[in-house]
């Protein structure tokens, strides 16, 4: 069992997130949470080979110093190793890393940086499809991490947004025990 990293890992890894990031990848901690939890929900096991190159957008960042790829490597695998644990340890508690702002009604949790690193990460794992109560559940996420969603994301109110927040958790949580169930 690897250590839980350390809020100036974090940092640390956002940071490099953003420093070898591009328009095709993985920028903050949020969107690196979502997509390690669909990773765990997965019902096929994907490899660090396969899920690396998809974080940064396609192909592994070329490192300006080897100490930059070492600890990105580090930092990443014992990320997705921390994310699945928290889901294997307490599935029904599990708590999705939402990036939070300032609005102008109080603080506001955003949940589409989540939501694109799940659909993200349901790609890379080669989801087949899911029976309709949890095809539900993954439209519960899919609404806010999907660009064709975008129109009717801007149509919606504060509230009736952050009304969405507990059907992500709740379908975070609901996908992860169904899927362990049928794990190849």
């Amino acid at each position: 069992m690897l250590p839980a990293l350390s809020e100036k890992e974090l940092d640390r890894l956002e940071d490099l997130l953003i420093t070898y990031g591009n328009d095709y990848s993985v920028l903050n901690l949020a969107e690196l949470n979502g997509f390690f939890t669909a990773l765990a929900s997965s019902p096929n096991r994907v490899n660090p080979e396969q899920w690396l190159p998809a974080v940064a957008g396609g192909k592994v960042p070329k490192f300006k110093k080897p100490a930059h790829e070492e600890a990105y490597t580090a930092l990443m695998l014992r990320y997705a190793s921390q994310v699945a644990e928290e889901l294997a340890d307490d599935p029904e508690h599990f708590e999705p890393l939402f990036e939070q702002s300032e609005g102008e009604e109080g603080p506001t949790i955003i949940l589409e940086e989540w939501c694109f690193g799940y659909m993200r990460g349901t790609q890379v794992a080669e989801w087949s499809e899911l029976p309709p109560e949890q095809d539900r559940l993954l439209k519960a996420i899919s609404l806010h991490g999907l660009e064709d969603n975008f129109e009717l994301l801007d149509s919606m109110s504060f509230d009736e947004h952050q009304a969405c927040v507990p059907l992500v958790v709740e379908a975070a949580q609901g996908l992860y025990q169904y899927q362990k169930q049928h794990r190849h």
